[in-house]
């Protein structure tokens, strides 16, 4: 594949098959990362900003993340989920990060700092979401760990059953549920 050829691939929609051809054209040539990086970082980025709650952090461990995969990249094996895969690797440097920091965020700066789903800005108006956001926060770290991945990531629903040792079906109904109930308490709040 060309410069150009990546150049345009970018800007198209991405497929799995283009995936899969740029992660084999990366593979042969590692200077053809670069379609890849700038695909993926932004949801790793807005993954991790949602977990530490401030920018450099974020940024810092991004590059971590990006370094990380960049030098495991050649012995890579695609399956089909390479977001799969760079979320583990992604999750495992946030948990190196906590457990070395020894720190947690504070859930008020989280959610200052917190970039929420688009589809739920866009039905729940700016007053309603301090509530969903309590209710969100109130969750157990499970589900709580389907939103971001989901909501904050944007993986789609095959990547996280890769990802949580599910079938596709089986995340995009755990994550079905988790919005029901959620509209379920916001709608019992409202009345």
């Amino acid at each position: 594949m060309t410069q150009p050829a990546l150049a345009a691939v970018i800007d198209t929609d991405w497929s799995p098959e283009t995936e899969a051809a740029l992660i084999q054209a990366a593979q042969k040539t590692p200077a053809l990362f670069k379609p890849l990086y700038l695909h993926l970082a932004p949801p790793v980025y807005k993954y991790l900003l949602y977990q530490v709650g401030n920018t450099d952090d974020a940024e810092d461990l991004t590059s971590q993340v990006f370094l990380k995969i960049y030098q495991e990249f050649p012995r890579y094996q695609h399956r089909g989920y390479f977001a799969a895969w760079l979320f583990t690797i992604t999750r495992n440097t946030l948990r190196d990060y906590f457990r070395k920091s020894g720190r947690q965020v504070p859930l008020d700066q989280a959610e200052k700092t917190s970039v929420h789903p688009d589809l739920l800005e866009q039905v729940i108006k700016t007053e309603e979401m301090e509530r969903l956001n309590r209710l969100v926060r109130a969750l157990p770290e499970p589900d709580l760990e389907l939103i971001r991945l989901r909501f904050a990531a944007g993986l789609s629903y095959a990547e996280i059953g890769a990802l949580i040792r599910r079938s596709e079906e089986a995340a995009r109904k755990a994550i079905s549920r988790l919005i029901l109930r959620l509209q379920s308490q916001m709608e019992n709040d409202h009345e």
